[in-house]
């Protein structure tokens, strides 16, 4: 790590580096010159031997505030000159303080590299914020939950006795960026969270072992044996990946959909997803993992029997103690398969939907949208796959019922093998119900039922079904009701846990009906970038290899879709989530 001298967080934290500078311990401090009212905060300050480094003055000139060389924060009363309070966290000197405008809260920069905020009047510690030599940060709250960079949770470890993890152990649960920007914010989160990272690592999770894989070098099968043994936390759900991909898995997110039908999805913004999140009745709480999975005791013995693929085959087993809130190390095995290569296939499963029974919802480019992104993927995949190894289902408006994209995809399961590719675009309207986000269907007529949403559970279950060992999932959906930093927090935080839990790549814009509404030259914004980005576009291939790859076409849009948004007055950041393996979506000509 090193000391930087400015924080620069994304999104709903980017206020933070507007509020505070760290200066770097090389430079020079610039005091305030304070009139102190009373000689005795000098006198008390000699007789410590407390040394200060820098110095604040509450709003209301009221109160100072000292850092020192012996990592400490001191908030004097001026006027009395007697210390009310010191406030400790930091491993290293105090570099630089400064008040909050309201004055309730104070923020420190430290030699630790570390960024802190604290309450004023109870010297609570809220958040710590570092950022690390390489570009990478994390923030993170005193319950655990955090929000970080796409590595930035790497450099977080937990120790439990003699144990240690990383963050990425609790990234299921504790990977909040809405709770730590609510928490930033001087809200009270309580009501919000069911464990905190303390309580959750009292279970520790399981240990895995991977039996020898028993595969003959010819044969399309392999046999894999895995065993999950409890540390004393039990054993939850067991993940079971082929090269990076999710095969087998058995945690569920638990329903909501249920307990909402009432509720109309205009009526879906931010204020009411918190009140239906904090209305959860403490019993339920306590069941602390918004997973369930099937109880398995304390040793779990299973055998899995995979399609191998031709070269190096991967397989990673992982669990999560009883309670899923705690994911145990990955273990891994490999073996080679002589089998003959097949030549691969890509499918692409194109949905768009501005018709919906509802029609106070209806959209205008949706459909537009997914049949254009169909055509240019199905033009340039010609650069990768024979044409006749190219197939598309594009389903729009009445055709996009529930029962009808299950059944597509069902057909899609029986074809596809896991050395082809599959692409998954949706375009219209997504909401976020507790733990789960839905896509809603064009039957949705006004009120929340899961006979007319997908669900975040069954979005899993429909990756699992795809035996493709390179998918990628496009989400370009509206949220009526708004989009602010607790929809875009959630949003961030519901994609990415899927995306890690199914080891595949998820393109994701959660942007307001007004703004896609508006559109942009035709398309929806979002759309508009990956169109640009799948024409044959040379600036987006990063590494010069003259192949555009799934993160090199997820980093162009990204990039161009917030440039863009930022010029036409409003803001957009997609979310680019990668966590299966690298692949080219087409070679430039």
């Amino acid at each position: 790590m090193k000391i930087f001298k400015q924080i620069t967080l994304p999104g709903s934290l980017l206020v933070l580096s507007i509020l505070f500078l760290v200066s770097c311990a090389t430079s020079a401090i610039s005091i305030p010159v304070v009139n102190l009212k009373s000689a005795d905060m000098s006198m008390e300050l000699k007789r410590s031997a407390y040394v200060v480094r820098s110095i604040a003055v509450s709003p209301d000139g009221r109160y100072a505030l000292l850092g020192g060389w012996d990592n400490t924060i001191k908030l004097w009363d001026i006027a009395t000159g007697k210390e009310i309070r010191t406030f400790t966290g930091h491993s290293g000197y105090v570099i630089s303080v400064a008040f909050f405008p309201d004055g309730k809260y104070i923020i420190s920069g430290a030699g630790d590299a570390s960024v802190r905020i604290w309450n004023v009047a109870t010297s609570e510690e809220i958040a710590v914020m570092i950022g690390f030599e390489d570009g990478e940060w994390l923030a993170i709250t005193t319950e655990g939950y955090y929000n970080a960079s796409a590595n930035g949770h790497k450099y977080l470890n937990v120790m439990l006795g003699e144990s240690v993890y990383t963050a990425g152990a609790f990234y299921d649960v504790f990977y909040r960026p809405d709770i730590v920007a609510a928490k930033l914010r001087g809200e009270d989160i309580k009501d919000l969270i069911t464990i905190t990272m303390k309580d959750a690592i009292k279970s520790p999770p399981p240990v895995v072992e991977i039996s020898p894989i028993t595969a003959s070098p010819t044969s399309p099968k392999a046999k894999v044996c895995y065993q999950a043994k409890s540390t004393g936390g039990g054993i939850g759900e067991v993940r079971l990946f082929h090269n990076g991909k999710l095969i087998e898995s058995d945690g569920y997110y638990k329903e909501t959909a249920k307990t909402s039908d009432k509720m109309q999805l205009a009526q879906i913004n931010s204020k009411t997803i918190y009140e239906d999140m904090r209305s959860v009745k403490i019993k339920e709480k306590a069941e602390l993992s918004p997973v369930t999975t099937k109880s398995k005791g304390d040793v779990f013995n299973d055998c899995k029997e995979i399609e191998a693929v031709s070269g190096e085959n991967e397989i990673s087993v992982t669990a999560f103690n009883k309670d899923n809130t705690v994911q145990g190390y990955m273990q891994t095995a490999k073996f080679t398969s002589a089998i003959k290569p097949e030549e691969p296939h890509l499918y692409i499963l194109s949905i768009g939907i501005d018709q919906y029974k509802d029609s106070t919802i209806n959209l205008k480019y949706a459909v537009k949208d997914s049949k254009d992104i169909k055509e240019r993927i199905l033009k340039q995949a010609e650069t990768l796959y024979k044409p006749q190894h190219i197939h598309n289902i594009t389903i729009t408006d009445k055709e996009a019922t529930k029962t009808n994209i299950i059944s597509r995809i069902n057909e899609l399961s029986s074809k596809i093998k896991p050395t082809d590719s599959f692409i998954l675009f949706v375009a219209g309207h997504g909401i976020l119900l507790q733990n789960q986000y839905y896509m809603l269907t064009n039957e949705y007529d006004g009120t929340v039922n899961e006979g007319t949403m997908i669900s975040s559970n069954e979005i899993v279950e429909i990756s699992k079904k795809i035996k493709s060992l390179s998918q990628l999932f496009i989400f370009d959906t509206c949220h009526a009701g708004g989009v602010d930093y607790i929809v875009s927090g959630l949003y961030d935080a519901r994609m990415s846990v899927l995306a890690k839990k199914m080891g595949l790549h998820i393109y994701a814009s959660a942007n307001s009906k007004e703004q896609a509404m508006d559109g942009y030259q035709g398309n929806g914004l979002f759309t508009y970038t990956l169109l640009d980005g799948l024409n044959n576009n040379k600036n987006a291939d990063k590494n010069k290899d003259n192949k555009i790859s799934l993160t090199e076409l997820g980093e162009y849009s990204k990039q161009t879709t917030t440039d863009i948004s930022k010029k036409i007055g409003h803001s957009q950041t997609p979310l680019i989530i990668n966590f299966g393996k690298d692949n080219a979506v087409y070679n430039l000509r």
